[in-house]
């Protein structure tokens, strides 16, 4: 038998083919650029506040802020949400 030789860098079994078959490719190839694929998706409903959309999924709603940041291309201000709006949840 022979041994096949691979630089110090790389595992002894090699680098895994990137991509080759659908389900080989990267998650970022997948995901537009900027989305991290585990993001949650809220839509608003009435009565909602930032603060209480962030108590629901964090169990802390003074984390309400991230909720914000993650959502300013939407959001001009925390206070002013829109009912069906689709809120990112990071």
């Amino acid at each position: 038998m022979e041994d096949k030789k691979t630089s110090p860098g790389t595992p002894a079994w090699g680098t895994p083919k990137v991509g080759s078959t659908p389900s080989e490719a990267p998650a970022t190839e997948a995901t537009p650029a900027g989305e991290n694929p585990y993001t949650q998706w809220y839509e608003v409903k009435k009565g909602d506040t930032l603060w209480k959309i962030a108590k629901d999924h964090y169990g802390d709603g003074s984390l309400y802020p991230e909720i914000f940041k993650a959502n300013q291309d939407v959001l001009t201000d925390p206070d002013k949400i829109k009912v069906g709006q689709k809120l990112r949840i990071p």
